[in-house]
Parts: C-alpha cells; structure tokens; sequence
C-alpha cells in the first residue's frame, strides 16, 4: 500500500536528520544546555567539559552557557553558595526499529510506534578549599554566636540569608560525575480543556549504573518527574497549530481564490492507524488536503 493510500500527503525526517540538527542546535545556542554560576564567565575551562560552540557564537558574543546563582550551603551564616555547573553534553533521538541508540537491559527493545531519547549531562561543584574554611570558620562561629540563645531546631530558626550576597569561595578545580539517562517516549492525541492537542507521553526511563540503587532510584524518581510534568506538556501541540491555511498563504502573494483550502493532519485512527507514525527509523506524517467553499 503506498503512503498517499490513506492521506492526501506524506512527509517523513529521518532520525539521522533530526540529530543533525539537534547537534547544530547546542553548538549553535549552548546557553540552553549549559548552566553555570558567574565564575565561570572568566574561567571557563574549568568546567567539567569544554563548550562545543560555533565561531559564530563566540564572535557575537553570545552566551556559552546560562548564568545561575550559587548553590547554598544550608545553615550557614553568613551566608555562603558553592560554584557549581551542569552541562547536557549529548542527546539523540532513535525512532522505531532501534538502531541508533542501544536500550539498556532494564528498557528492553524498543516497542513499535515508539521513539528513544539518550541524554548525557555531567554536574560539577566546587568544594571549599581548606585555606578558605581557615577564614570561613571564624565568620560562621560569630554568625552562630550572634544568633543568640534561641535554641536551633531547624533551618526555619535562622535568619534570612537572602539579606545579604552570599559568600562565593573561588575554585581551583570542580569535582565533576556524569550520568547517561535513557527514555521511552511516544506520540498520543487527546484534548486539554476543550480543544484536541498531539502530546508526548513518557513509557520508561533508566539512569546507568548509578549506585548505591536508591540514589538511582531517587534521580529516576526526580527525573520522570520533571520530564511528565514540567518539559513534556510544553511540547503538546494544538490540532489548530498544525493546520496549513494555503488561502491565506496565496492571498497574501496577490492572488485571489475563492474556496478555503487547508492542509490538515490525517484522523487517527479513521484515516490512519498513526499520525505521526513512528516506524522505519523515521518520523512520518499523513496530511489531508481540505477543500471548502
């Protein structure tokens, strides 16, 4: 059966192609995969790995990576913050049938209509230095002195430490780890209110080998959470997004016509059993040319 046996058109991208230009994106705007507190902005060779950039970047000077503020150290008065990094090193996508991105043991093969993610991401922090503990260590001691005989039963007991900049120690080398996550991923539409939307839905996710396993089991916890309920529902797509209006498109280029016509995804599953259909190591799409007086 051909493509075009069930929709008007087809469009596919193969996987390789959307990699492409995934790499192309973090090069072209690494701020968006890289984090790190302003120390870095004039040392940045100690991150735990060099920003691929393109000349372009640099020569604009844009960003390498998004500012953050220091990491706090709880209790502490006055208050201190720890330089620190995260970096999103790698990401790839693996369409059904598998075999850009091999699945560790715990995810099994990749099911049909289904998609793979891989994401590497290393996390730096810059330990206090011992010199620097010799001066930290008197301020602290007076800090807790100054706190006076209010017994401490908790970090709600202290005084706000958002009312004065943070100590920040300077670094001579950042204490790095990186870890290798992998997801299992597919396309689904369903509504959200009251009109239809095309949504990405999370099936598994494994962190590799990561020890002791509950701390694994813990960033698993952290990361299905922020994927399902913070990134994921930003990709959702509204039906009405994706809908090619060609008669406003031609009446804008001078030419007058009559009838209203719109590119339209094919129904799922009246037309289609899946749109867009996740198979052959591509993304496929069937589309609907719709005519109306």
């Amino acid at each position: 059966m051909a493509f075009t046996d069930r929709s008007d058109l087809y469009a596919a991208v193969h996987e390789e192609g959307i990699n492409r230009v995934v790499r192309h994106i973090m090069q072209q705007r690494p701020s968006l995969f890289n984090y790190a507190t302003p120390y870095f902005l004039q040392n940045p060779g100690l991150l735990c790995v060099p920003i691929k950039a393109a000349p372009e970047v640099t020569a604009a000077g844009n960003p390498l990576f998004t500012v953050q503020t220091p990491l706090p150290v709880l209790a502490a008065m006055p208050p201190v913050g720890l330089n620190y990094c995260l970096q999103f090193t790698d990401l790839a996508l693996d369409f059904h049938d598998s075999d850009t991105i091999k699945l560790p043991p715990e995810l099994g093969t990749l099911p049909a209509q289904r998609l793979a993610l891989y994401m590497k991401g290393c996390f730096g922090l810059g330990c206090v230095l011992e010199d620097f503990y010799r001066d930290l260590i008197p301020l602290a001691e007076a800090g807790a002195v100054s706190h006076g005989d209010k017994p401490f039963y908790g970090l709600a007991s202290l005084p706000s430490s958002q009312e004065r900049d943070p100590i920040v120690p300077p670094v001579r080398k950042l204490t790095c780890f990186c870890l290798e996550l992998y997801a299992v991923l597919h396309f689904e539409w369903g509504p959200i209110g009251k009109d239809e939307y095309l949504k990405m839905r999370l099936d598994r996710l494994e962190i590799v080998d990561l020890k002791p396993e509950e701390m694994e089991n813990i960033l698993e916890c952290y990361a299905e959470a922020v994927l399902r309920l913070g990134i994921l529902p930003r990709l959702s797509i509204k039906i009405e997004k994706m809908v090619l209006d060609i008669t406003r498109l031609l009446r804008q280029q001078g030419l007058q016509v009559g009838q209203q016509i719109s590119l339209v995804p094919a129904p799922v599953p009246a037309a289609v059993p899946h749109n867009p259909a996740v198979e052959d190591d591509q993304l496929k799409a069937f589309v609907n040319l719709v005519i109306q007086p």
